[in-house]
Parts: structure tokens; sequence; C-alpha cells
């Protein structure tokens, strides 16, 4: 009698194994590449973090074609809301106001001299690329009116000035003054936008090249200004 139930338990056990082992093979398998994959924490990539395009991308990217009726629109914003033109203005009038008072001789070894020659003297280039350096669009309307400011500073400086005769005795004629004078009012305006076109290119070229620079830039300008107390 014992022995009988030990058989039916040992039976039964046998027949739910043999079920159980039947119902797994039937149920479909996990397909491992629909998991969700944990990602790394060392690896993972700030959301924020803008990817750093390659240099024919960003050399790509700064080249701004010129829309001339748009961008003459823009020049009360150009001259109200950004440094480019009022700033290197005022510093053409200034190195023109101190090379006058010092006697404006050109040939001169002195700073204001040689501030003259950097900022006045045809072609002004260091003026122009500080123009176009302080904005990104219309910088070569920026570098051009500081171009022209040289320019005509320069000519009157030529048609004005009393020249000793040079080391040859050769005396600074009145057809010497005014082709002087043309020379610096041609030359200067177009070197002017030809160097603040450049330089607002290199400006752009610089942001797309480093876009963290710029985000940083844009952190600190967003945060709010803490209250001394």
């Amino acid at each position: 009698m014992v022995r009988a139930k030990s058989t039916a338990r040992a039976e039964a056990r046998r027949r739910h194994r043999a079920a159980t082992a039947a119902a797994a093979a039937e149920a479909p398998l996990l397909d491992v590449s629909e998991a969700p994959a944990t990602p790394r924490s060392g690896a993972a990539r700030p959301a924020n973090a803008p990817a750093r395009p390659g240099m024919l991308n960003s050399f790509r990217g700064a080249i701004r074609p010129v829309h001339l009726r748009e961008d003459l629109a823009d020049l009360p914003r150009l001259a109200t809301k950004t440094f480019a033109i009022w700033v290197p203005c005022l510093l053409i009038l200034l190195v023109a106001v101190a090379f006058e008072a010092t006697g404006g001789n050109i040939q001169s070894a002195g700073i204001p001299a040689l501030a003259f020659n950097l900022f006045v003297f045809p072609p002004p280039l260091a003026v122009a690329f500080l123009a176009g350096i302080l904005t990104q669009r219309s910088s070569y309307l920026a570098g051009g009116i500081a171009g022209t400011l040289g320019g005509i500073l320069f000519s009157v400086y030529v048609l004005t000035a009393a020249f000793p005769p040079s080391s040859t005795g050769t005396l600074v004629t009145n057809d010497i003054r005014v082709q002087n004078a043309l020379y610096a009012m041609v030359v200067s305006p177009v070197a002017g936008v030809a160097v603040g076109g450049f330089a607002g290119f290199y400006r752009r070229f610089l942001r797309m090249a480093n876009p963290n620079a710029g985000n940083r830039q844009a952190a600190r300008s967003s945060k709010p200004a803490t209250r001394r107390r």
C-alpha cells in the first residue's frame, strides 16, 4: 500500500516535470537585439554638447554672401548696437589729432607718427580689420566706413600740410598733393571693404571651429547677476 502511494507520487512528479519542460520549449526566446542596452556612464555624451565641425566645414560655413540692400538697411543697428563703426572711427580721429598736435611730421620716429602710418596712412589695414572683427554681419561695410574716414583724413593732411624739401631739393607740388589725395580716397575705402570682410569671415570661422567658446560666453551672459550683500 505504501509502495503504491510512493509510485503514484513519483509518477505525478515525473508528469509535472514533463509538462514544465514542454511549456518552456514552446515559449518564444527573448530577442537580444530588442533588449534595451544600458549606456555606460563614462561614455555618455552630454545632450547640450555641440559636435565640433571640421576645418573645411567651418571654412565653408563662415563664408556669407553679400546682401547689399539688407546690409545697408542694417547700418543703424551696426552703428548703435555694436562697436564696429564708432570705436574704429574714434580711434582714427584720436590718432589724427595726436599726430597733428605733435607737429604732423610723418617721417618722425615717435609714437604718434607710427600710429598715423598704421591707422590713417593708406591703406589703413589695422583699423579696417578692427572694424570687421567687432561684428559678424556687415563687417565689410564697417571696414569700408573706417577706411573711408581714414582716406578723408589723409587727404586733408596731404592737401594742407607744409612739407619741407627733400634731401634732393624736390618740392611737393600741388599736383603731387592731389594725386596722393585721390590715391587715398580710392585705395582706403576699397582696402577697408576687403579687410573688413575678411575680418568678419575670420571671426565667424573661429566661432564655428570652437563652438564651446560661444556656449561658455552665452552661459556666462545668461547667469543672473548675484546681489552683493
